[in-house]
């Protein structure tokens, strides 16, 4: 019912049963009645408290005036009934002081309570279970359906939602006196868009039920755009998982035959080193008694031109020798996978061969491991020897390391004679060498297999040097060293 309805009605009320208690009033003294009639003022003052809290105290002193005069005035100058009703007066006033103090509580909590669900961020209304029928309405849930809130109340729920199986639940669940919660329930905008909305319901006296609604219409089209694209991606990752196994089978297949074909050439390498090594042993047999041979026609011959033919042919021997010493060698680089090696430690173990006598060897590099070949100790082993052979009067080797940019260098100096500038990229190659064999040769090759190189970058006279450049990511530096700065 509308405010000014209910004021109106309350106005009314109040009049009647004034006019009623005076009225009873004058009858009951006109005929000597006295028991009843104070009573009859009760009515007007809870009444007119109810509505006007502020004023009862006014009104009910008013009243009980009223009454007092009446009985002054009609009661016969009776002592006993004066006094009687001196009493009432006071009654009557301190019901009216007491009615409207508690009025004006209950009127301070409704206020309350109306502007919090007036101003509510939520959705909220009122509506009788058993009708249907809406009795309240905030200004947010009018507007969440795009209507005036004058508009909703009264209407029957089921104007605004449709009739569904959740809607019949819902009800259901109130009817039997449980709260509700988190309950999705569409609504119908004035326009007639369906808006999905998330109900609180909570049962209260009377048949009433108090919901607060939020729309959550954005948030369920955000949740299907996100189950949508989680389905799509569910399908991409499972193909792209599909794929994955396809192409892990092909490289499995890949691998296994690769590793069937590395195992045969293993087999193959292993044979043919098997025979090379017999083919080598029987060359080197048969050049040993070649020599014997050659060292007895020396010996039994006395002709010049003769003994410089045999000496000719000791030095084809000699070579021969050698090649075959070299493929000796060679057959060994990159038959071992290559491994991490501590730098200092394989130029010690190298250097504990040789006994180089009246030369200091210096090893000025700490900490420091590169990825290389198992034949890396050949390496500084071959450096050293062609440093002791061809480099003159030596007196000291100095091995040392630093940074060049992101690579590392690994140098060998001596203060030997050192290398002219036109041999120095010849002394690398199997063509070149000098009494030695392919040492050199045989270092660059073995240092190549890690994608480490060599150079030689000293000056003639002032003794040899030779850099080994070793890339990033095939050196790593233990600890502080010289090679750090």
């Amino acid at each position: 019912m509308p405010m000014e309805s209910r004021l109106l009605l309350f106005d009314t009320a109040i009049g009647l049963s004034v006019i009623a208690s005076i009225g009873a009033t004058i009858f009951s003294l006109t005929h000597g009645i006295t028991d009843i009639y104070p009573f009859l003022y009760f009515l007007p003052i809870i009444l007119f408290v109810t509505v006007h809290p502020d004023r009862g105290v006014i009104f009910s002193l008013l009243l009980a005036s009223v009454y007092i005069f009446l009985v002054y005035f009609f009661g016969m100058s009776n002592p006993q009934l004066v006094a009687v009703s001196t009493a009432w007066f006071v009654i009557l006033v301190t019901i009216g002081v007491v009615t409207s103090s508690f009025a004006k509580g209950l009127h301070a909590e409704e206020r309350k309570f109306q502007k919090i669900f007036s101003n509510s961020q939520a959705g909220t209304l009122t509506f009788d279970h058993q009708t249907q029928q809406i009795r309240e309405v905030n200004d947010k849930f009018a507007r969440m359906l795009r209507y005036e809130r004058d508009d909703l109340l009264g209407k029957v729920l089921l104007e605004i939602l449709p009739d569904s199986a959740e809607w019949k639940r819902f009800i259901g669940q109130i009817r039997s006196g449980i709260m509700t919660g988190d309950v999705e329930l569409p609504f119908r905008t004035r326009d007639g868009t369906m808006r999905q909305f998330l109900i609180t319901a909570t049962p209260l006296p009377d048949n009433t039920v108090i919901c607060s609604a939020i729309d959550i219409t954005e948030r369920k089209l955000a949740e299907t755009v996100i189950q949508k694209a989680k389905a799509e991606l569910d399908e991409r990752i499972r193909q792209r998982t599909e794929e994955l196994i396809q192409q892990n089978e092909v490289l499995r297949t890949e691998i296994y035959e690769r590793r069937q074909s590395e195992e045969v050439i293993q087999l193959i390498n292993r044979k043919l080193n098997t025979l090379a090594s017999i083919t080598r042993h029987d060359l080197l047999n048969q050049i040993t008694a070649l020599t014997m041979y050659l060292n007895l026609a020396q010996e039994i011959t006395d002709d010049p031109e003769v003994k410089e033919i045999l000496g000719k042919i000791e030095q084809n021997i000699k070579i021969i020798h050698k090649q075959i010493r070299f493929t000796r060698e060679y057959q060994n680089i990159g038959v071992l996978a290559p491994q991490w090696q501590d730098v200092r430690s394989v130029i010690g173990n190298a250097v504990s061969y040789l006994h180089p006598e009246n030369v200091e060897i210096g090893i000025e590099i700490s900490g420091v491991e590169i990825f290389a070949d198992m034949l890396l100790e050949k390496v500084f082993y071959n450096i050293i020897d062609n440093a002791l052979r061809h480099g003159g009067d030596i007196k000291r080797i100095r091995f040392s390391c630093q940074k060049e940019m992101d690579n590392l260098l690994i140098i060998c100096e001596d203060d030997g004679t050192g290398i002219p500038q036109n041999v120095k990229e010849k002394i690398f190659r199997r063509e070149y060498y000098q009494n030695t064999g392919y040492g050199l040769f045989l270092v660059a090759e073995i240092l190549s297999l890690t994608g480490i190189t060599i150079r030689e970058t000293g000056m003639k006279g002032k003794g040899a040097r030779f850099e080994i450049l070793v890339p990033a990511g095939k050196f790593r530096i233990k600890k502080s060293h010289p090679a750090d700065k």
